[in-house]
């Protein structure tokens, strides 16, 4: 299933890549991260397992932690560009927290893994997001 497919995403071009919208409100995890995979097999510079797991990370923790509505942006630059960006309803604050047994490695890993990440706040809510692959000046 390639990504013009991904009903109830929604999928367009823009002129440095393909944008894949997620709604996670009707999508699993588990059809994120198929998501992820297809939109990246052919992206060079990608770690495409480091990119299904930011993505699961945050995805993850918007599912768990966050309000309605929550949903998911897949933006592919070129081959060795890709972010991804969750959004959710919640103003809590997202940040990397010590671990312990009910978990606290998400961002951790996301921390580790993305070439950069953060937290855009508005109006009630935020978008988490994080990019990985090849960085570029003015990208």
């Amino acid at each position: 299933m390639g990504a013009s497919t991904l009903n109830p995403a929604r999928a367009d071009q823009r002129v440095d890549g393909a944008v894949v919208e997620l709604d996670l409100e009707v999508m699993s995890l588990r059809q994120v991260r198929a998501a992820v995979r297809r939109l990246l097999e052919h992206a060079a510079g990608i770690g495409v397992e480091d990119a299904v797991q930011v993505c699961d990370e945050l995805a993850g923790n918007a599912v768990l932690h966050a309000r309605a509505p929550r949903g998911c942006r897949l933006i592919v630059a070129g081959h060795s560009r890709f972010r991804v960006e969750v959004d959710d309803a919640s103003p809590a604050q997202a940040q990397i927290r010590r671990p312990d047994h009910t978990g606290g490695r998400g961002l951790i890993l996301v921390d580790q893994l993305a070439s950069r990440w953060g937290v855009d706040y508005h109006g009630g809510g935020k978008t988490v997001w994080a990019e990985l692959g090849t960085r570029c000046g003015g990208c």
